[in-house]
């Protein structure tokens, strides 16, 4: 019996590599590494959000920092959290901000949720997900926080992927 444990565990260590080759495309190099970093929720008001996670959930906030018109990144989570958050963000964007983002989720507030993902590397994995037949929404672009791409699943909830661009 040990030595049938033994085997199984050899064996199992030696396939391993095989079974990552194999998760890989082919041609491709070395995939992306992709984690989940955060997701959105719409509010309407910055200070009131955040103030209502901190007090009611016990929340802390991660970052909350000002950028553009009137805009704010805020992140929360619960406390000794800080891999994943959830972004507080405004439903309605200031007159003359990115013009590729929509400028009013007021009909969103309390219905979607935006999933962020993070990887190392966005140019490569937003070609990964076009090779795979996804649709960008929002190419790979820098913005003040680091690069971004933007996609939807096959129900149109909407992806947002952050991280260097490398490529």
């Amino acid at each position: 019996m040990m030595l049938r444990r033994l085997a199984l565990i050899f064996l199992a260590g030696s396939l391993a590599p095989l079974a990552a080759t194999a998760q890989t495309d082919a041609g491709d190099s070395a995939p992306p590494n992709v984690r989940i970093q955060s997701f959105s929720v719409i509010v309407r008001d910055y200070d009131e959000a955040k103030r209502w996670y901190e007090e009611k959930l016990g929340f802390a906030t991660i970052t909350d920092q000002r950028f553009g018109a009137g805009e704010r990144f805020v992140l929360v989570a619960p406390p000794g959290q800080r891999d994943v958050g959830i972004v507080l963000q405004i439903a309605r964007r200031p007159a003359g901000g990115d013009s590729t983002m929509p400028s009013d989720y007021s009909d969103r507030i309390g219905k979607t949720v935006n999933v962020v993902l993070r990887t190392n590397d966005v140019t490569a994995y937003a070609e990964r997900l076009r090779a795979r037949g996804v649709a960008l929404t929002t190419p790979p672009t820098q913005r003040p926080w680091g690069g971004e791409a933007g996609f939807k699943d096959l129900y149109g909830n909407t992806y947002v992927v952050v991280g260097p661009l490398r490529r």
